[in-house]
């Protein structure tokens, strides 16, 4: 018995050392102090483990010599004696960037380390709402990627803005932007628009620049790829509920005004007197002038002096550009998310609306967005993935005022004119009143997109895994443009209604194996794969005239007649493009030192006519790791240093018409019957898209723990095939004729460097800093010219021509103006003593030559400062607002325009220095045409470059002691600023709101956004 005993004291004592505790514990960020949820804590060699909760609190058993393990997303793991956990918290440190992190490319992903193509990348922390006051990602880039030149041209409330990769690689003007793909969805052609994903829902943004690593994606990829994954949820965490909410104001800085009454009355009398001069002048010594040409001058003088005797100017005085800004235009954003998952589970969904109001004439636009994502492991060899995303966009009561603005007599009332019957009248000639011309604003655009995707993910083998995905988008757009009959635009055809519609279907089904084995120090990867693209456009509409002058009728019952049948051809078309395409990547790595990868795709597309429909895009790229090596390895300050270079044919189909392979007839009516026309287009069987070999050479620098990145690129590219419409002869029944006109090059750097502070200390900071000098040279085409851009009626002719940029402007070369005759002079090239389109010189505009932005981020304890500044250098812009206000002559309307208040300091007198010429109307100058002074010309192109602080924003996190007994994790109270200022020498409105031909028409500037938010994290 007492052997028995001691037996049994024995054995307790032994097993007192595993006996189990207790242990209650705390997580907490090393940075901020705050608690870090969702922490995963386990105990070294067990299974045993617990989640910390919303305040970073765990409890957990274990044993009581236990040692633990803590992980976070984004932060460095921790091990720990769970004895030290009893009497402090543990604080961890925010992960520097690492080298294993996963970049998204074509079709899978690869580790960043192993990259060896020329892709950047940006995290969701660079588009939080604070710092992105803006209504698409394509703002959210702005400055933040080396290469990629972004613009946002138009300051109209929801518009896109312009995204170019590397330069222009087109002729045409509208097909530079690059391929977009979401979450595997193509996103081509009227399929789905930028602004249609909430930047508060992207998880990350890759921007594939090379040929390389865009070749995966043939014939659509040569102007670059951008992909875009969206947010989703993490397994086995908690559900989080997010509330981002932000308010603020928009209003338009510019320093450009209009003519008071004083200085229009002086330049109105200047230009007739002057003419009055030179005809004075003339008729003192005809000489041999015909008698109808001394009678025709007599004539015009009477005119002459009859208009300044009736000028009449009331005693008042607007500057309208002035008086049709909303100085205080709201702008407002709420996004509403939560995320979460079980075991194997996970889901994300949100729910987002963002308004903006027209800084400047009137119109809002407002976006509603609703997101689901949802994540399900089936079993150990299937996961299957679906979310579907939908936006619903609104443009309404647009009015953009500008030109009218522009026109304007300085004196015109206040209130619109009405008359008796209450339509909108005129106070001088038929000129239009500003704010009249801001009623006419009954339209409506609507868009509602639905996108989705469906994939499914089997594990084959443990190397093998296959994946299938369906992604689809639905856009459905329907405009209602109502212009009542008692108002200007309506006013001719007793009121009309314009209706326009788009019904689109586009979806692309991918299948492909992935592989990925090591073998020791081998790495094998592959993706072989299939790919079916489909993309149907349709659309509808119609014009009705003649509505009865009462307010709110609007419905198209009300009408009395349809619109011109010439539309209807125009407004009713079906599209529809189908393409197909077999793709295979491989690559291999020998320990992480020596890279080499290779892709080839095999595409196809029914635009094209059966020879020249499918064609092969191939790339091969190859790196080393230097810093892996040997004689690197025992040194801690390189983290890495490797060196790459790549090769690589894409494809760009943007340009191609649906139907530009092929010769049709279009329908019409004739004498009320149905006919059949010629096309305006003549088809061109042998046409064929247009083709990019890039180079690219470059290197991945990390120092000091990635506490110091630097990356640098050259690249070299050739796009041949470069498609335009040439003239035809009019014996073919048409105009043009879609061809293969030429090749063009772009070649040039992209460098980015950043540098930050360690991790964990008081003040943190981080600058990173990026630019892109890139050079664009047309090398060859068919013609010596060929059009870029829309014709500006008046203005001057944009094309292109070898040997120069893209975007050119054909003009006059200004001398400036004659100090004794106060009229321009004009280089006479061909000294033919005529001044005519032989006498044009090519001037190029649309593209500058250096671009980049600066990031500078601050942080201390609960304070966050970030600033982003972007710069566009050697950017010019032919300023057509300028050259029409230059006109001096009565316009359609019986009234002369008003000008900008700097033609004050136009020439007076014989002897004066100016580059603003005389006021003048009629014939003069050498030419002795109207618009001598006013001619397309060298004198309207400026320098456009600036420098903007595109953002600047203070956040501060609310203490968590605060926020215990709300049981809410974080609050983070910020202020923000977008546009804050420019420093540019262009005088005009805003050097970014330009077309991308370079050529400023009627482009609103970009508003100021002043904004306060708050978010909230549960």
């Amino acid at each position: 018995m007492r052997k028995s005993a001691l037996f049994i004291l024995l054995c307790m004592s032994g097993l007192s050392a595993y006996a189990q505790q207790v242990l209650k514990g705390t997580v907490k960020d090393a940075t901020t102090r705050q608690p870090v949820p969702g922490a995963t804590v386990k105990v070294v060699g067990s299974a045993t483990g617990a989640t910390t909760n919303e305040k970073g609190e765990f409890e957990l058993n274990v044993p009581a010599n236990a040692q633990l393990q803590i992980t976070s997303i984004g932060f460095e793991n921790v091990m720990v004696a769970a004895s030290l956990i009893r009497t402090t918290p543990v604080f961890m440190k925010m992960k520097a960037i690492s080298l294993t992190d996963a970049v998204v490319v074509g079709y899978g992903t690869q580790a960043k380390s192993n990259v060896t193509n020329s892709i950047a990348s940006v995290k969701a922390s660079e588009l939080t709402a604070e710092k992105n006051v803006v209504s698409d990602f394509g703002k959210a880039l702005q400055g933040r990627v080396p290469g990629v030149y972004i613009a946002s041209r138009e300051g109209t409330p929801g518009n896109a803005s312009s995204i170019m990769i590397r330069g222009a690689q087109s002729v045409s003007a509208s097909a530079t932007n690059p391929l977009i793909v979401i979450d595997g969805l193509v996103v081509d052609g009227n399929t789905i628009s930028i602004n249609s994903i909430n930047p508060q829902d992207i998880e990350s943004i890759e921007v594939l620049k090379d040929a390389a690593s865009a070749a995966i994606y043939g014939a659509r990829g040569s102007t670059g790829v951008i992909i875009i994954t969206t947010k989703k949820g993490k397994a086995n965490s908690k559900p989080s509920l997010n509330l981002n909410m932000y308010t603020g104001v928009n209003n338009v800085p510019f320093s450009r005004h209009m003519m008071n009454t004083a200085e229009y009355t002086s330049a109105f009398n200047d230009s007739r007197n002057n003419r009055i001069g030179d005809i004075d002048a003339i008729l003192a010594n005809p000489g041999t002038l015909p008698a109808n040409r001394i009678k025709q001058l007599q004539d015009e003088k009477t005119v002459l002096q009859g208009q300044l005797n009736g000028l009449k100017m009331a005693d008042r005085s607007t500057d309208w550009l002035e008086r049709i800004k909303h100085k205080n235009a709201p702008v407002n954003n709420i996004q509403a998310s939560m995320s979460g998952g079980g075991e194997k589970n996970s889901y994300y969904m949100s729910l987002g609306r963002y308004a903006e109001v027209a800084a400047m004439g009137t119109g809002q636009f407002e976006r509603y967005t609703g997101r689901l994502d949802v994540t399900q492991q089936v079993n150990n060899w299937l996961k299957i993935n679906g979310n579907i995303n939908l936006t619903q966009s609104v443009n309404k009561d647009m009015a953009n005022p500008v030109a009218v603005a522009f026109a304007a007599r300085p004196d015109t009332p206040e209130d619109p004119v009405l008359q008796p019957d209450g339509s909108l009248g005129y106070y001088v000639g038929m000129q239009q009143h500003p704010l009249g011309a801001m009623m006419d604003n009954k339209n409506k655009n609507k868009t509602n997109i639905y996108l989705g995707s469906l994939s499914a993910d089997l594990q084959l083998l443990k190397e093998l895994s296959f994946r299938s995905s369906f992604n689809a988008t639905k856009y459905n757009g329907l405009s209602n443009n109502f212009m009542p009959a008692s108002l200007y635009l309506g006013n001719f055809n007793n009121g009309q209604l314009k209706v326009l519609g788009t019904d689109n279907f586009s979806y692309n089904f991918d299948n492909y194996f992935t592989y990925n084995k090591r073998f020791n120090k081998l790495g094998v990867n592959g993706t072989l794969g299939y790919t079916y693209y489909n993309n149907e456009l349709n659309g509808f509409g119609y014009e009705l005239y003649g509505f009865p002058k009462i307010d709110n009728v609007s419905g198209g019952g009300a009408a009395a007649t349809y619109g011109p049948s010439s539309n209807i051809g125009s407004f009713n078309t079906n599209n529809r493009e189908i393409s197909d395409a077999y793709f295979l990547r491989t690559g291999i790595d020998w320990d992480g030192r020596y890279m080499l990868n290779a892709s080839l795709r095999r595409d196809g597309s029914s635009k094209l006519v059966k020879d020249n429909r499918y064609s092969w895009f191939p790339s091969v790229s190859a790196g080393w790791d230097i810093s892996r090596e040997a004689f690197l390895m025992q040194q801690r300050a390189i983290s890495q240093l490797k060196v790459r270079a790549s090769y690589g044919i894409s494809g760009n189909m943007r340009p191609l018409g649906y139907f530009d392979a092929r010769n049709l007839m279009k329908a019409t009516s004739y004498m009320g019957s149905q006919a059949l026309i010629l096309n305006t287009t003549i088809g061109n069987p042998d046409i064929r898209w247009e083709r990019t070999k890039q180079m690219d050479a470059g290197v991945d620098v990390a120092l000091l723990g990635n506490r110091i990145t630097l990356t640098a690129d050259y690249y070299n590219k050739t796009t041949d095939g470069l498609m335009s419409n040439t003239d035809v002869s009019w014996i073919y029944g048409a105009s043009n004729m879609p061809d293969n006109i030429g090749s063009i090059r772009n070649y040039g750097v992209d460098l980015q460097l950043a540098v930050s502070s360690r991790t964990g200390t008081a003040l943190g900071w981080k600058v990173s800093t990026n630019m892109n000098i890139n050079r664009n040279v047309i090398l060859s085409m068919k013609d010596s010219t060929a059009p870029f851009g829309a014709l500006v009626f008046g203005g001057p002719q944009s094309r292109s021509k070898v040997g120069q940029p893209v975007g050119s402007v054909m003009v006059f070369e200004s001398q400036g103006v004659d100090p004794q005759t106060g009229d321009m002079i004009y280089t006479d090239r061909n000294k033919d003593g005529r001044w005519d389109s032989n006498d044009y010189v090519s001037i190029p505009i649309a593209l500058p030559k250096f671009t980049g932005g600066t990031s500078i981020m601050l942080s201390y304890k609960r304070i966050t400062l970030d600033a982003l500044f972007t710069y566009v250098v050697g950017n010019k812009v032919y300023d057509f607002y300028e050259q029409t206000l230059r006109n001096y002559s009565l316009d359609a309307y019986s009234v002369m325009p008003n000008k900008f208040s700097n033609l004050v300091d136009r020439w007076r007198k014989p002897g004066d220095v100016t580059d603003i010429p005389r006021a003048v109307t009629g014939v003069h100058g050498a030419g002795q045409v109207a618009d001598w002074n006013s001619k397309p010309s060298t004198q309207f192109i400026t320098d456009a470059s600036y420098l903007r602080l595109r953002n600047i924003s203070v956040a501060y996190v609310l203490p968590a002691k605060i926020l215990q007994k709300a049981k809410i994790n974080q609050v983070r109270i910020y202020g923000s600023m977008e546009n804050l200022f420019t420093i540019t020498p262009y005088k005009g409105f805003d050097p970014e709101a330009v077309s991308n031909t370079g050529i400023v028409s009627t482009n609103l500037p970009n508003p100021r956004s002043a904004v306060i938010g708050i978010d909230l994290t549960f």
